[in-house]
């Protein structure tokens, strides 16, 4: 029987025609035997390559063919060393005039464009460095200036004199000899609670090495009453003759308010800062003039209610106005003045404006700094926000005023942390989870208030040192609920049974301990603020050192 074979490929380029240790054509031999068909890859590229083997058998007659077909699949593989081994080869088209480039012109082409490609991305990762370091540099270069400057304001106003007589320490005494303990109610003792909070009780002989610590920062922190270092330098007065404060018991709100009235048209209001049920502050400008006569426009906050207002609740909040009126201190915030008129439009009451406004707010807004606040406050710069609260409340003792609300909400605040109190004025409507009414139907701060003035309604600076205490807690948390997980009504009994507010994190041990001793039950028992002003200036000081 006669037999044909034949080879086909599908890639020429990657694989030569096979070839066979027999002969194309010839006669099928009638005995077994075995012949090899060899596979020749070119090794000039990569390459999958299908290859038939086509083999005809003729079985009768030369015009009967029965055809058989091998088909396989062969990978064929680049050598790169042809190249290297021929160098430039060319251009298989026999009408090209230019010489193809080697393989050995690829490999060189391909590592000058990764040189270059790392080269680009270490270029790039250097600039990135010098950036980096460049802005690490100005923040820490901006820090050091702002506490510079806190260091500056807290230094001028210490060295300035004060209405009242200062004790001096004699300066043959070094630092732990002018130190002395704090009264006995800081000598208190921590028991963690189920909830979280913190009891404290009077010591026992079986205190733990925790509560001795707690007991020996307490008493380190506070010194001997001493007269505040308060300075008596002021705002400048938007009207003559009203610096001077008076008493607003029992007088019309209306006719105090008239002494610093102002016209409806002198008056523009801006954008809402904030708005409640029936209250709200507006940001806006007044007309006003200068000492040579001359008129200019100023910035102000502006507080009014709406016409949903009772005429009850319009009564309160022109008579919270009048608190702070005619007081002029560097950290309060008094009205500036006010319009009255006509009768038939609610009141305006006009105030100081501050850049950063409500502190209570301000400190949450630093809280989330991811909504755009560009502060990010420090252990002393909270500090330096509280020393200058306890200046605002002594001047205020000063003249024979209790603030009674104070707090982070009755506080504003400037771009460079300067802060005044503020009176209390639309506070219950704006600010509605501070405030609670517990069936006397009357909203206080409960959260905020003394045992004594939360049982008796009796209020003195003591009640304010209690307040500050939940104000400085207020501060180190930035701007957090206190008592956010007791009821109004259990308070009472909650403070009687020794409980109080937990350590805030972050919060140094010295400064919980300040908030433990002005928590005391005994009002007498509480620091003075003169010695909350000593106990703070000297750990502000501390602090600046290892900045």
């Amino acid at each position: 029987m006669p037999y044909k074979m034949q080879f086909f490929v599908s890639n020429p380029q990657a694989m030569n025609k096979p070839t066979a240790n027999i002969s194309n054509n010839g006669l099928v031999p009638t005995k077994l035997s075995v012949f090899k068909v060899k596979l020749p890859c070119t090794n000039l590229l990569n390459a999958e390559v299908d290859v038939n083997i086509q083999m005809n058998i003729s079985i009768f007659s030369s015009s009967n063919w029965t055809g058989l077909n091998f088909k396989r699949r062969k990978i064929c593989r680049k050598d790169p060393t042809i190249g290297l081994r021929s160098g430039s080869s060319y251009s298989s088209d026999p009408h090209s005039f230019f010489a193809a480039p080697s393989d050995s012109d690829k490999v060189n082409n391909i590592n000058s464009s990764t040189y270059l490609f790392y080269i680009a991305v270490g270029c790039a990762c250097v600039i990135i460095l010098l950036i980096a370091l460049a802005v690490t540099a100005y923040y820490l270069n901006s820090q050091k200036a702002s506490a510079k400057g806190y260091a500056d304001k807290m230094r001028f106003s210490m060295l300035e004199c004060t209405d009242g007589q200062t004790d001096r320490v004699p300066s043959n005494q070094t630092a732990s000899e002018q130190l002395i303990s704090c009264p006995q109610h800081c000598e208190v003792s921590v028991a963690k609670t189920p909830d979280s909070q913190q009891q404290f009780s009077p010591p026992s002989p079986s205190d733990t090495s925790s509560s001795q610590a707690l007991t020996q920062q307490s008493q380190t922190f506070l010194r001997a009453d001493t007269p505040n270092n308060t300075t008596g330098s002021g705002l400048p007065n938007f009207r003559q003759g009203i610096c001077i404060p008076m008493d607003t018991k029992g007088t019309d709100p209306r006719l105090l308010l008239e002494e610093i009235s102002i016209e409806r048209n002198r008056i523009t209001l801006g954008e809402i800062l904030l708005e409640g049920t029936f209250g709200q502050i507006y940001c806006g400008t007044i007309i006003t003039e200068d000492e040579k006569g001359g008129e200019f426009e100023q910035e102000v906050f502006i507080k009014t209610i709406t016409d949903q207002a009772r005429s009850d609740q319009t009564q309160v909040f022109l008579q919270e106005c009048c608190m702070l009126k005619g007081l002029i201190h560097e950290n309060i915030n008094p009205v500036l003045a006010a319009c009255l008129t006509p009768p038939d439009q609610q009141p305006l009451i006009v105030f100081h404006a501050t850049s950063e406004g409500n502190l209570k707010k301000f400190l949450q807004k630093c809280r989330m700094s991811e909504c755009g606040s560009h502060y990010a406050l420090n252990t002393q710069q909270l500090v330096y926000m509280a020393i200058q609260i306890i200046r605002g409340v002594q001047f205020l003792h000063r003249k024979k005023i209790v603030h009674k609300d104070l707090a982070t909400r009755n506080c504003l605040v400037d771009s460079d942390l300067g802060l005044k109190i503020t009176d209390n004025s639309l506070s219950r409507d704006l600010f509605p989870n501070d405030y609670n009414c517990l069936g006397d139907n009357e909203n206080r701060p409960v959260k905020w208030l003394s045992i004594e003035a939360l049982l008796t309604h009796r209020f003195s600076p003591a009640s304010d040192v209690w307040a500050f205490g939940v104000t400085l807690w207020e501060l180190m948390t930035l701007g957090q609920q206190p008592y956010a997980d007791i009821d109004p009504f259990e308070m009472s009994a909650y403070l009687q049974e020794g409980y109080r507010i937990a350590q805030p994190i972050n919060c140094p041990d010295e400064l919980f301990s300040v908030m433990a001793c002005c928590w005391a039950i005994s009002f007498e028992e509480r620091p003075k603020f003169s010695q909350l002003l000593v106990c703070l200036q000297d750990f502000y000081t501390a602090l600046g050192r290892y900045i």
